[in-house]
């Protein structure tokens, strides 16, 4: 199977295809074989005369080739699961308030080519404060609540495990900061140290962006499916 959409919520769509199309072939072999087997043993009973025989055959073809065509309609008819309107509204609104602490970090990383140490010092402890309650807090709450409804709805977590790393590594790189700024007194404050806490600061800001990205394409694609 070749995806050839640049979407990362393709990739479990895709995943729950192939999972559906294999349970599918396996149905359709064994029930097949089985049922070959039985009228087989019925023929050579006696219970079955050859053309009676023949035609039993083709039934039994018939209905393992209709059950395998199961394997073209659309996956996902059973599930239970939705996103509603209201819940992409949710989202959205929440995507939109990260992107203006995303903002602000930015400000802060542009800022701290020029600033003095104490100016500095003040910006980075500010840019953690955004880390730490918003993109920290944002991400523990995707990980916990959203992505497990996301795993439901797409039939497979499979989908979600690269958007689960990212968030790994935005909480690793908060850490980091976090590390920074408690070595942060004034008095030993140099540029080294500043330069740091700016590609930190940057390298959160940067991936939270595109992280966020991703995340509206895979509830807009979800969320146009459960209307559908």
């Amino acid at each position: 199977m070749v995806i050839l959409a640049d979407r990362l919520d393709r990739v479990g769509e895709a995943i729950v295809i192939a999972q559906r199309a294999r349970r599918i072939a396996l149905e359709s072999i064994v029930a097949g074989m089985a049922l070959s087997f039985i009228a087989m043993g019925a023929a050579a009973f006696g219970l079955l005369q050859p053309v009676p025989a023949a035609l039993v055959q083709e039934a039994i073809d018939v209905a393992v080739i209709l059950n395998a065509l199961r394997a073209l309609l659309p996956a996902g008819r059973g599930r239970t699961g939705r996103i509603t309107v209201e819940d992409g509204q949710g989202l959205r609104h929440d995507h939109q308030a990260l992107l203006r602490g995303l903002d602000r970090l930015r400000a802060i990383v542009d800022a701290l080519d020029e600033a003095v140490p104490e100016k500095a010092v003040s910006l980075i402890v500010e840019a953690n404060a955004v880390v730490q309650d918003q993109v920290v807090a944002h991400e523990r709450d995707d990980e916990g609540s959203v992505y497990p409804r996301l795993a439901r709805l797409l039939q497979d977590s499979h989908g979600l495990s690269a958007m689960s790393r990212a968030h790994r590594e935005i909480l690793h790189l908060a850490r980091l900061l976090g590390r920074v700024v408690e070595d942060l007194p004034s008095e030993k404050v140099d540029r080294y140290l500043i330069r740091d806490a700016q590609r930190v600061i940057e390298a959160i800001e940067t991936l939270v962006r595109m992280h966020t990205a991703q995340e509206d394409d895979i509830y807009e694609a979800v969320a146009a499916r459960s209307a559908a």
